[in-house]
């Protein structure tokens, strides 16, 4: 009734630094224009969502960048 440990010394460790390398992304959020809700949080070029607070559909081409605001 004793309990085997096994030890496989050809399994490689895994290596935290391979991961962490992979998962340094750069995240924005995104609000609602209209109730400054918070959407999501994510990397991507175009989206379309209603938001949950206002029930309105949010486009990303209606809202304005950073970039565009400065000129």
């Amino acid at each position: 009734m004793g309990t085997e440990v096994k030890i496989y010394e050809s399994v490689p460790p895994i290596v935290l630094d391979k991961i962490n390398d992979k998962t340094n992304i750069e995240l924005t959020d995104y609000f609602c224009p209209f109730c400054n809700y918070k959407l999501f949080r994510g990397n991507v070029i175009e989206f379309n969502i209603v938001c949950s607070q206002c029930n309105k559909l949010v486009r990303s081409a209606i809202i304005s960048t950073p970039e565009e605001d400065s000129e």
